[in-house]
């Protein structure tokens, strides 16, 4: 008995280092893409620190297109600095989001003892600690990290056969993942399949399933009836009106905003033929590709061996593999629309850890079982593990070293070209090619009680065009417009006193997909003589970062066209 003991206090004591060493190895990595010096790229950090000011300053309306939940969890930490550098609120989001993704590194090894044994657990855990896109991810400051985490405690909840209330966890969970991303919604979809799987479909069963919706809709219901009383509508999300226009413009256009658009409009347009290639076959082709570059480096060898394995898995409960399918394929299926029109691979981040699973299921296979040809003995199975891991970590390190190390020059330089059109332009300007990424960062630092003071309710606040923030005669205001054709954007840009156009180097390559119809004026500016050139950051003696910042001449477009 008392050897027993000492020897199950050895495996926890054993897992436990194991996994401190997984988890100081990821944050490695992670502290290796982020400079704590520097404001992080993504827009999206900014627009939760807002939120979160504004949740700090009581004002706890819903943005446009981002949810709450996040700027909910950070704004408390907020409240323990004081300080007029925005700088310091962002960081505070990135060491929040880091280690929140620490923190999931053992809510996967506790996922993946739901399928395999103490030893393959920690196989897991690596896969998922040393994935680069997502160590990438989380050092933003953004959601992804949190909602990975949400969805992984929910997912263990459910699949608990021996317990017969954790489930209620699960739906609790759910709402708050609703409350964190839009499509936390789909949870609730993917659990009530799960449920009736796992528990299944008895009579007593539907009453406790009824009992785990009237807890998810009281989670939700302060954030649903916020979105009723500011939209009248509690299912309300900005993009939805016009998602099916099928250009990602159209969702932060100004020119745009109040026009609704919806799937039936689409059809009755232009048939149900070209709907379902616009916004079926393009989007599945779309999320192919982003799944196939997210696989990498490594889960792209283990995951089609994991889908195979796990259709005749025998180490594996059945239902619980069930539940891993019914989760990815209605996870991926519900966004495939979004793929059509505006592709990130952040939306499936969250699908990273059931691919792991899978990815899980063909070492275990390999080591374990042995394939027709060959198995191995006990300490071969271990030097193979260890080998696994060190190729892991090989991998995930060049990725990330070699391919996103963040370029310190380059964000330098677009501080600065912030800061200079900060000081000498004001007016509308259009950002051509990804020119102004760090234009809200640079006003916001400027003006400290702005971002302190902020509240959502006092402005049209959608992120990648903030430009009622920052409304005000002398203040460079970022607009976004659409239009088909430059004459057509002309014409547009003067209705909404458009003053400048900025366009990136880049976008003569004809890859802005914004804005294709002005791909030629970086280095065809003599063919528009209503465009004034006012800035040029090469000739200022910028490395990387080359921008020309034109200014309209309306009247010479008009006698242009005359």
């Amino acid at each position: 008995m008392n050897n027993s003991l000492s020897l199950k206090k050895s495996h926890i004591t054993t897992t436990v280092i194991c996994l401190l060493i997984i988890s100081s190895i990821s944050v490695g990595f992670k502290l290796s893409q982020v400079d704590f010096t520097e404001p992080p790229i993504s827009e999206d950090t900014y627009a939760y620190t807002l939120a979160a000011f504004s949740i700090i300053n009581g004002d706890f309306s819903q943005p446009d297109t981002k949810p709450l939940g996040w700027s909910i969890f950070i704004s408390p930490f907020y409240l323990f600095t004081d300080s007029a550098d925005l700088l310091d609120y962002l960081n505070i989001s990135r060491i929040l989001s880091i280690a929140i993704s620490t923190i999931t590194i053992l809510a996967m090894y506790v996922l993946a003892r739901r399928f395999f044994d103490e030893k393959y657990s920690l196989v897991a855990s690596c896969l998922f600690a040393f994935e680069p896109h997502l160590n990438t991810n989380s050092v933003l400051g953004i959601s992804e990290p949190i909602f990975i985490l949400v969805i992984i405690l929910s997912t263990i909840f459910i699949l608990q056969k021996n317990h017969s209330w954790y489930f209620y966890l699960s739906f609790l969970l759910a709402g708050i993942a609703w409350w964190i991303r839009v499509n936390g919604f789909i949870t609730i979809i993917i659990l009530s399949i799960i449920f009736f799987i796992v528990y299944k479909p008895i009579p007593k069963n539907f009453f406790k399933y009824l009992l785990c919706i009237a807890l998810l809709i009281i989670i939700a219901s302060p954030m649903l009836m916020q979105k009723y009383d500011q939209f009248g509508d509690p299912l309300y999300f900005q993009i939805s009106n016009n998602y099916f226009l099928g250009d990602p413009v159209f969702h932060f256009s100004e020119n745009t905003k109040n026009i609704q658009y919806s799937a039936n409009d689409y059809i009755q347009d232009n048939g149900i033929i070209s709907f379902i290639e616009r916004f079926g076959i393009t989007g599945l082709y779309n999320m192919a590709s982003f799944l196939l570059k997210m696989l990498f480096p490594y889960l792209i060898i283990l995951v089609p061996f994991g889908i195979l394995f796990s259709l005749r898995t025998f180490a594996q409960d059945r239902d619980y593999i069930k539940s891993i399918w019914i989760l990815l394929l209605i996870s991926l299926g519900s966004i495939v629309i979004q793929f059509s029109i505006a592709s990130d691979m952040r939306f499936i981040y969250h699908t990273f850890p059931f691919l792991i699973i899978l990815s899980t299921i063909v070492i275990q296979r390999i080591v374990k079982h042995g394939l027709s040809t060959f198995s191995f003995s006990e300490k071969q199975k271990n030097f193979f593990l260890v080998g696994i891991i060190c190729v892991v970590i090989i991998l995930s390190g060049t990725f990330t070293l070699r391919i996103d190390t963040p370029d310190k020059l380059l964000s330098q330089e677009r501080i600065e070209f912030s800061k200079i059109l900060t000081q000498k332009f004001n007016g509308k300007i259009l950002d051509v090619g990804d020119t102004l990424r760090l234009l809200t960062y640079t006003q916001l630092q400027n003006s400290p009680n702005l971002f302190k003071e902020f509240k959502i309710s006092d402005h049209d606040f959608v992120v990648g065009r903030q430009s009622n923030i920052f409304a005000s005669e002398n203040m460079l205001e970022r607009t976004v417009l659409y239009a088909q054709s430059l004459d057509e954007l002309i014409e547009i840009g003067k209705e909404y006193d458009l003053k400048y156009i900025a366009i990136n180097e880049s976008a003569k390559t004809g890859k802005e997909a914004w804005y294709p119809y002005l791909s030629n004026i970086y280095d065809e500016e003599e063919n528009y003589p209503f465009l004034t050139k006012v800035l040029d950051t090469e000739k200022m003696g910028f490395k990387k970062f080359k921008v020309k910042v034109f200014e309209i001449n309306y009247d010479k477009f008009i006698l242009n066209e005359t």
